[in-house]
């Protein structure tokens, strides 16, 4: 089975920590995003993947290469206008005539077991296998209705009204839980030779949705485990401390504190807390539950709370920057924050 990873969108959801980086490559406990996926697939074998992929690419490609350094084949599918999550597969696709596939959209942390998704997805000879996740109602996400078998009978997807109205008010009190659509599927070659070649399509809004139309086998299947999108700041840090913390089973270790980093010896940082390469940690300072990129500079008796600080930031002495509630404090990159200065959100 081959690989496919989603990874070309604007990442608008997490500016502007995407004005400089594509978001799959944005840092998550000290290693760009992509790489957990990239070694979720290899631990199951699957070790000849491609990138659908378009903003920033170059620096995708940069990072990878041929994918030969993490223990991979890699391989780009460019795209010359975005083709939107159906599109994109089937221009990926088409480096892997007649072979299935398995495909990661590229914001999802997940430590799934493949190998039980993948002998389902044969035992029920399935056009398509999704994985589903277990989550509270309402939420943005697109919902799948199943028989007992496991086949799925509809698939419902929130318009982008209701997209937008749950993200001005994420903290809407639960009323049930649903199976959603996870970001990972497995599919066949019948499947990817329903999606029209080079036409900008949705594989939830329109392929998906057809196929079920002509009671195409399509399953699903929630195999549990740790399953997180990670598109917003507020789940990019709650991501990193995830990892951190040991939730999620990740094949590839993240890390605390990147290399060449020093930290003031009365300094005190706690445990989800996250500093990437070449910090600078000033006397007296505190740091709790943050993201600091790389070359950040925090001086003396600075105090940051839910806090993520993009690259090349310089913080002065007696600093206080704090996020409050669920929604983290982002710091633009190359900011230079005075003396004796207060943010709070």
């Amino acid at each position: 089975m081959k690989g496919i990873i989603i990874a070309g969108g604007l990442g608008t959801r997490l500016r502007p920590l995407t004005y400089q980086r594509p978001k799959p490559l944005t840092p998550v406990a000290n290693r760009p995003f992509l790489e957990y996926q990239v070694a979720l697939l290899k631990q199951y074998g699957i070790d000849d993947i491609v990138f659908a992929t378009n903003y920033m690419a170059d620096l995708i490609v940069a990072h990878f290469g041929d994918g030969s350094a993490f223990g991979v084949r890699m391989r780009y599918a460019l795209e010359d206008h975005p083709l939107g999550t159906g599109g994109a597969i089937r221009n990926a696709a088409d480096m892997f005539p007649g072979e299935e596939v398995a495909v990661f959209n590229g914001d999802v942390l997940t430590d799934f077991d493949l190998s039980s998704l993948i002998e389902f997805h044969h035992t029920h000879k399935a056009i398509a296998t999704i994985t589903l996740a277990e989550v509270p109602s309402p939420h943005p996400f697109g919902v799948l209705l199943k028989d007992k078998e496991g086949r799925i009978k509809e698939w419902l997807e929130p318009s982008e009204e209701t997209k937008k109205a749950l993200a001005l008010d994420p903290d809407q009190t639960p009323g049930g839980r649903d199976f959603i659509n996870a970001g990972f599927y497995l599919l066949h070659p019948d499947f990817l030779a329903a999606i029209p070649h080079g036409v900008p399509q949705s594989v939830e809004r329109d392929t998906f949705p057809a196929l079920l139309a002509r009671k195409a086998p399509i399953y699903g299947l929630a195999p549990g485990g740790f399953w997180m999108d990670v598109g917003r700041a507020e789940q990019l840090l709650a991501a990193t401390q995830a990892i951190l913390g040991g939730q999620v089973h990740t094949a590839a270790p993240g890390l605390a504190v990147g290399a060449g980093t020093a930290i003031a010896p009365n300094a005190w940082i706690n445990g989800m807390t996250a500093i990437g390469k070449c910090c600078r940690i000033g006397s007296g300072s505190r740091l709790e539950n943050c993201i600091l990129m790389d070359n950040v500079v925090v001086g003396e008796h600075v105090r940051l709370l839910n806090v993520i600080v993009d690259e090349g930031t310089r913080i002065e002495d007696e600093t206080l920057i704090e996020g409050r509630g669920s929604v983290p404090l982002v710091v633009a990159s190359g900011s230079q924050i005075g003396r004796g200065s207060r943010l709070i959100s």
